[in-house]
């Protein structure tokens, strides 16, 4: 049977491999050839599991910060809300002492 597999190697280490393929090394020697392979795989695997966890460590770190941002801003809705209620009760207070000093006149 015949097994495909799909790797991905960085420039280099295709270089090394295509030498190696010239020079009929890797004719000579499949089972050398097959764990060349299956370590670049592995190394690329490794890679990009490790690119994943650092991007899915960067969006944890992005989802803390608007989780943390949408708490001040509720904090920041209520203290507007009590200051504008607060504010609204001393216009009131301001507008009756207005009138009766209006009205004392």
């Amino acid at each position: 049977m015949d097994e495909k597999i799909e790797i991905h190697v960085d420039n280099e280490d295709f270089e090394r491999i295509k030498s190696r393929i010239k020079r009929g090394e890797y004719l000579k020697d499949v089972p050398a050839l097959e764990r060349t392979l299956l370590m670049l795989r592995y190394r690329y695997l490794s890679e990009k599991v490790a690119d994943l966890e650092k991007r899915l460590s960067e969006m944890q770190e992005h989802w803390n910060s608007l989780l943390e941002f949408e708490r001040m801003a509720r904090e920041d809705k209520k203290f507007m809300m009590e200051f504008r209620l607060s504010l609204s009760e001393e216009n009131h207070r301001l507008e009756k002492t207005v009138r009766n000093l209006e009205d004392s006149d």
